[in-house]
């Protein structure tokens, strides 16, 4: 496999500036974007990172490589004034510095980033990663404007670099462009990790953001297999508050906080069988940490999820509760199908997921994006946006 600096070496002229604009940073879009800078930074390019800085996220933003210059915005919960500020850092960054790229994550920064596309150079590279399907499902009902907004002079047709399958999927026939793929990586501590079952058969679950939605379907399944008789002890992985811990404690799961990767991996492997009971609309990091561990998975039939598992390869999908319970009884009672699906699983994850393949997958997506020449980097001043 190409290495980083063999593809860093391929570069020619040297890597450039690179301008990321970002709105909701969840924990699903830095599992992209923090690998993703990452490799760029240590290819060596400059990099600005231009978000909105919402509390609930906040944590995330000091896993960004000491290289990068953070810029954010006041985040309103009740307003959309802070689009429109938004707006002007975004304008004032391409007004001071001369970009070779501007990277585009999720669906309102496509949309202020054609907006911008006028006060770019020719020579400089768009991206564009939609990083879900909540984007794409208000991208297909849009087809047409965003048609005939691509067609308007000086509105730049960004490069797609999809973070998932699904997405990538998803966006044929929406976009012109051609689809390149860099699939969210793993980190490898969740690969080296030795799996250690609990005594107890073991239920693990678990959602980054703590959907409430996630919680509630756990809980629910945690509920029904408490009757079933199996002998099962639950734990959930992931950030709470007080009705979601109060509602973990009424269907008797352990919960647990995962801001220390270390501790998440030696907690998260004592698992029988995780179960990914999320509706999940970005791709399911927790699931792909878990197969990553080879833990025999669980998991709602999804588009993400069949991303990830190949049903009753490396891992089992379900369409109904009678289902799920029907998928972690067989488990429970066949631990050389665990056995065998969760080794399945690692080495699938091990195969698309390991951070060397997005090395190579990055970096490439991004040969060509090197400095802007100095003539080419004079452009007029932006305007301001309105404060």
């Amino acid at each position: 496999m190409t290495n980083l600096s063999d593809v860093q070496h391929a570069l020619s002229p040297p890597p450039g500036h690179v301008l990321h604009i970002v709105g909701d940073l969840t924990e699903a879009v830095f599992g992209f974007m923090g690998p993703a800078t990452d490799t760029l930074a240590r290819a060596g390019y400059r990099q600005n990172v231009v978000m909105l800085d919402q509390p609930r996220h906040r944590h995330l933003q000091s896993r960004f490589h000491k290289s990068i210059h953070l810029v954010t915005v006041p985040c309103e919960e009740r307003s959309r004034r802070h689009w429109l500020t938004l707006s002007g850092v975004v304008q004032q960054q391409i007004g001071q510095h001369a970009f070779s790229a501007v990277h585009l994550h999720g669906f309102l920064p496509w949309a202020l980033g054609t907006r911008m596309g006028r006060l770019l150079p020719r020579e400089t590279r768009v991206y564009y990663s939609p990083h879900g399907s909540r984007t794409l499902g208000l991208l297909r009902p849009l087809q047409t404007t965003v048609g005939a907004l691509m067609s308007m002079a000086g509105v730049r047709q960004p490069e797609v670099i999809a973070s998932s399958l699904s997405d990538a999927q998803r966006l044929k026939g929406l976009v012109a462009a051609a689809i390149k793929t860099a699939e969210t990586p793993v980190d490898e501590r969740f690969f080296d990790a030795e799996r250690h079952e609990a005594r107890r058969p073991l239920l693990v679950s678990g959602d980054a953001e703590g959907n409430p939605r996630s919680v509630e379907l756990f809980c629910r399944l945690a509920v029904l297999l408490s009757a079933a008789e199996l002998g099962l002890s639950f734990n959930w992985f992931g950030p709470t508050d007080e009705l979601t811990a109060a509602r973990l404690k009424a269907a008797n799961v352990g919960g647990y906080a995962i801001d220390e990767t270390a501790e998440l991996v030696s907690r998260l492997s004592a698992g029988w069988i995780f179960m990914a009971a999320s509706e999940a609309e970005q791709f399911p990091v927790m699931l792909s940490w878990a197969m990553a561990l080879g833990l025999p998975c669980v998991a709602a039939d999804t588009p993400h999820h069949r991303d990830l598992i190949r049903d009753g390869a490396t891992g089992l999908l379900y369409r109904s509760e009678e289902e799920a319970l029907a998928q972690v009884s067989r488990l429970i009672d066949d631990p050389a199908l665990r056995d065998k699906l969760g080794q399945a699983a690692r080495q699938q994850v091990r195969e698309r997921l390991s951070p060397a393949r997005m090395d190579q997958a990055i970096l490439g997506a991004y040969a060509g994006a090197a400095q802007p020449s100095a003539a080419a980097a004079r452009v007029s001043p932006p305007e301001q946006s309105p404060a």
